[in-house]
């Protein structure tokens, strides 16, 4: 896969990997040519990214065990080394949706800002060891960063791209209040204030079908 400009791609992909893995590691990737060390692939999906409001973001922390927990129940891949927050892929919106409801509902002590942004990245999968690591970069993965800074802790932003996939479903969620944005004409984002837990978790899950 071939780029115009691939040094800012590089640059971010660089950072991600010396802030989560040993420098030993960093240099097996970064010091030989890139083709030798990675390869690149154009994906489409829905990126889910989920910013703790206490430093959590840690392998010693429950609250990384609760999205790893959520990623893998709700058929969602953990990137392994997210710019600052936890990253998580879906083939369908509906089931990042989805998660994004039961992070909030069970967040407990830590409250997060949520995003949801659907479209194009790119998976750049890194050899490393004899192991391959899948990390995703750019495109869509800084839209849904930076619409996850945007949010309100405890509640779920979503962009664009994301709710004309899920906007049905969003009208099924039990005491949801929903916000939208505009830019001109143009939507901007969606912002989805939850219910307080007891009885509407269950019912908004049986709402969406996914009970």
């Amino acid at each position: 896969m071939q780029f115009d400009d691939p040094a800012p791609m590089l640059d971010a992909l660089s950072q991600r990997v010396l802030r989560h893995l040993p420098a030993s590691a960093w240099r097996k990737l970064f010091l030989r040519p890139v083709h030798e060390s990675m390869r690149f692939t154009d994906v489409q999906g829905t990126l889910l990214c989920a910013a703790a409001q206490v430093p959590a973001w840690s392998a010693s922390t429950g609250a990384q065990r609760d999205l790893e927990f959520l990623a893998r129940s709700h058929g969602g891949e953990l990137d392994p080394c997210p710019q600052a927050s936890a990253l998580v892929s879906f083939g369908d919106a509906h089931h990042a949706l989805a998660m994004a409801i039961e992070l909030q509902q069970m967040a407990g002590d830590v409250r997060y800002q949520v995003g949801i942004a659907s479209g194009h990245c790119w998976l750049a999968t890194l050899q490393l060891e004899g192991a391959s690591l899948p990390i995703l970069v750019a495109g869509v993965v800084d839209e849904v960063e930076a619409i996850t800074r945007q949010a309100t802790p405890g509640s779920i932003r979503l962009a664009p791209s994301t709710f004309a996939q899920v906007d049905d479903a969003v009208g099924r969620i039990a005491g949801c209040m929903v916000a939208t944005e505009y830019e001109g004409e143009q939507m901007a984002a969606a912002s989805l204030t939850l219910a307080p837990r007891s009885s509407a978790f269950l019912s908004t899950f049986a709402g969406l079908g996914l009970t």
